[in-house]
């Protein structure tokens, strides 16, 4: 059997183990979580949005590129496909069992971010001091260095998606965009089970953004 009937085979699969159970609401931070991130669900990919000026002062490799910068939105996922080197069906399916590199995106936005992005893929989520710290320092850690520390960067190969770095995991079927943005929520403190599909990690953000919602936790931030 080849590599991309193999692959076609497994992402079917992947597509049917969204299902989530809904984290417990005792579970849920409430207490000292005074910094809002917001959590985007498009298609089959998962990306986490966060004030530029932690990121920036925290991340000597993403500092330059947010400079003036109000917000940072990060996504990862196989290189070829992500970066659009390579954006077919056959490339997305091989991907899972073969992929070549993996790659970290940044985006940036102004103060009007939200009008950008469809409300009903989108929430607030309320994290602690330590929670941002965690969600920076993997980010941080996700971007591969040269010899002098330096990011290395990709070269975006569609206009107007951002920035590319060569991250440092590797993609595949149990290790992909949905399963990395669901550590990233971890690693803030959010109750987050691990899922392989984008629909699955989003709808515990989703339950987590309505129980944080209803204690109040937004009223400077979007109501979701």
């Amino acid at each position: 059997m080849s590599k991309i009937a193999i692959a076609t085979i497994i992402f079917l699969l992947w597509l049917v183990a969204g299902c989530a159970n809904l984290p417990s609401a005792n579970a849920i931070p409430i207490a000292n979580t005074k910094h809002i991130i917001y959590f985007v669900y498009r298609k089959w990919h998962t990306s986490i949005v966060l004030d530029a000026e932690p990121l920036a002062t925290q991340s000597v490799k993403l500092a330059e590129d947010l400079r003036g910068e109000k917000f940072a939105r990060i996504g990862w996922g196989d290189g070829d496909y992500f970066t659009g080197k390579s954006k077919t069906w056959g490339t997305a399916a091989t991907a899972l069992v073969a992929s070549h590199y993996s790659a970290l995106q940044l985006l940036t936005y102004g103060d009007e971010f939200l009008t950008e992005i469809p409300p009903e893929t989108i929430v607030a989520l309320a994290i602690s001091d330590d929670g941002l710290q965690q969600l920076i320092h993997y980010i941080d850690t996700s971007i591969a260095v040269d010899e002098k520390n330096n990011a290395l960067r990709l070269q975006a190969h569609v206009a107007d998606t951002g920035i590319f770095f060569q991250a440092t995991e590797h993609y595949s079927f149990f290790n992909n965009c949905n399963t990395w943005s669901g550590q990233a929520l971890r690693l803030a403190g959010l109750p987050v089970a691990n899922r392989l599909t984008a629909q699955g990690v989003f709808a515990q953000a989703r339950e987590i953004s309505r129980i944080q919602s209803q204690a109040g936790l937004f009223h400077k931030a979007m109501q979701p």
